[in-house]
């Protein structure tokens, strides 16, 4: 068994060569097992996990009948564990979503935000278009919500909040997929509205790790399997053209499981690494995103996750310089990896 790798990573902002900003990172890798390959920082310091909860959540697809319920197939299911770009074909899944369960989007208890991708956005606009509920990145998990509440028969208002049995339920699924007590996960509210969950970084890590591997406990096995591939089979539905998760998992040649997460956090599954199976877990302690992108990059590839040819395929993720108003380059990102 090889020792853990102790690595200090640090992201440097410069600006004509000098430090400008210094962003500190926590990281875990663990195998599926839960042994740990490599840490920076603290990975028992908590973490609440946002968007990467989001497979989580959807347990409760499996857990409720919906899935065999309402017909749900490897679309709606990527759709439900994405944070999706607001385009045409994202937001006309989520509203079959909700046709499929005798719902509407009024139901849907995540507001109207402008799409994130960039292109999807600029589209709407020009279409002078207002955003629905639907362009919200969490359509897809809300609309599985309300599609697991539909089929246990649980009331559809409040679905979203701490006291409903939906939540309830999803908190002790993340409890074993993390294999952190229940007891000792914090809750608060995220940004779309429903209840997102705090836990040791290593309990994000292992969750990846054991999805990548095939691996979540029982009951969750078979069901973990049906998203692993759903995700892997429709990695634009997670997220978008031209944005991380897609991407990665695309050059990766789906042997990455990409779900970025709000202020600065990260999720990543590896199907085949030297080690087997294995998740990686990350936080940017000062929340900056601009920076998840590169970071992740460069983590993946100093792990042996991405080879040179497939991190010249991701350049634009991972390269980027600073350039002013009148188009010069002023300065750039660096990610120092130290052991």
């Amino acid at each position: 068994m090889s020792e853990t790798m102790i690595w200090n990573i640090n992201i440097d902002t410069l600006r004509g060569g000098y430090l400008e900003s210094l962003s500190r990172v926590r990281a875990v890798v663990v195998d599926a097992s839960g042994r740990v390959i490599m840490q920076a920082g603290n990975a028992e310091e908590p973490v609440f996990w946002r968007s990467t909860a989001k497979f989580v959540q959807a347990l409760s697809l499996f857990a409720s009948g919906a899935v065999d319920r309402f017909g749900f197939g490897d679309r709606e299911l990527a759709l439900a564990c994405g944070s999706h770009s607001g385009g045409d074909e994202h937001v006309a899944l989520a509203q079959r979503m909700l046709d499929l369960i005798s719902a509407s989007a009024s139901d849907l208890h995540c507001g109207p935000h402008v799409p994130l991708g960039p292109e999807e956005a600029k589209r709407l606009a020009a279409e002078k278009k207002t955003p629905t509920k639907l362009h919200n990145n969490c359509s897809g998990k809300h609309s599985a919500m309300l599609a697991s509440c539909r089929a246990r028969g649980w009331s559809l208002v409040d679905y979203n909040r701490h006291h409903h049995p939906l939540q309830q339920e999803i908190l002790a699924h993340l409890s074993a997929v993390s294999g952190v007590d229940a007891q000792h996960i914090q809750q608060a509210v995220d940004g779309c509205g429903a209840v997102v969950f705090r836990t040791p970084l290593i309990g994000l890590a292992r969750a990846y790790a054991r999805l990548a591997g095939d691996a979540l406990p029982a009951p969750h096995r078979e069901a973990g399997k049906r998203l692993r591939t759903a995700t892997l089979a429709a990695p634009d539905l997670v997220a978008g053209p031209g944005r991380l998760c897609t991407d990665l998992m695309e050059v990766s040649s789906k042997n990455l499981i990409a779900k970025v997460g709000a202020d600065g956090v990260y999720g990543l599954g590896a199907l085949h690494t030297p080690d087997g199976p294995c998740g990686l877990a990350v936080k940017i302690e000062d929340g900056n995103m601009r920076l998840l992108s590169p970071l992740v990059c460069k983590l993946a590839a100093a792990l042996g996750w991405l080879d040179s040819a497939q991190m010249e395929k991701l350049q634009a993720h991972w390269h980027m310089p600073l350039i002013n108003h009148q188009k010069e380059l002023v300065g750039d990102i660096h990610v120092r990896i130290e052991d």
